[in-house]
């Protein structure tokens, strides 16, 4: 196999995204979460925290030069165009990031990958995936697991308004125990992998 068969993996907060990739793990994938190529982009001397000072103001950044993400968060959950503003700065680095990634497991010769992330916009992180998986839950359900997190509504609101759906034949529903959801997993997983064919 040259070309790696990559799975998109997508959700709303609280649906059990990174769970659903901790299964996928366990046979033999390897994944990369968009999340945390955001905490890499943020640390004091990354190329976020740059770009955050010069567009933001060096007020969003803490004393070692990393981003106050309470402080940029409270800024763009609540204003809707610094929010389109902060994603139209930070997702070119992300998908750089996510290629360099993939570059690196070709070399390494791992050809089974999973990229875990909110959003999947066809001109950046959309064009890597060969499959999509939804992954859903009740709105109540993602509240309270987020909520159990230590976070508050307005976070889940905001980011729950934030999130973007796309079309696929994939779909896990969380809304039970994690065996329940073991069984919906080994129930997709034929299917999703039969793409890879």
């Amino acid at each position: 196999m040259n070309k790696p068969f990559i799975i998109g993996i997508f959700g709303p907060i609280g649906s059990g995204k990174s769970t659903v990739v901790e299964l996928f793990c366990e046979r033999g994938y390897v994944s990369w979460d968009a999340d945390e190529a955001v905490n890499r982009l943020y640390m004091s001397g990354g190329a976020g925290a740059k770009k955050i000072g010069e567009f933001f103001g060096y007020q969003f950044l803490l004393k070692d030069g990393s981003v106050s993400k309470k402080k940029l968060g409270r800024l763009v959950l609540s204003h809707p165009a610094k929010m389109r503003i902060l994603e139209h700065i930070i997702h070119p680095l992300v998908v750089n990031d996510a290629q360099h990634w993939i570059d690196e497991q070709k070399k390494a010769g791992n050809f089974h990958l999973i990229l875990e992330s909110a959003a999947f916009e066809p001109a950046d992180l959309g064009r890597f995936p060969d499959a999509f998986l939804r992954v859903t839950a009740s709105e109540s359900l993602c509240r309270e697991r987020v909520l159990l997190r230590g976070k508050d509504d307005a976070y889940f609101n905001a980011m729950l308004h934030n999130f973007r759906d796309y079309k696929t034949g994939h779909e896990i529903v969380n809304n039970g125990s994690l065996e329940d959801l073991k069984k919906v997993f080994e129930n997709v997983l034929p299917a999703i992998t039969m793409s890879s064919i």
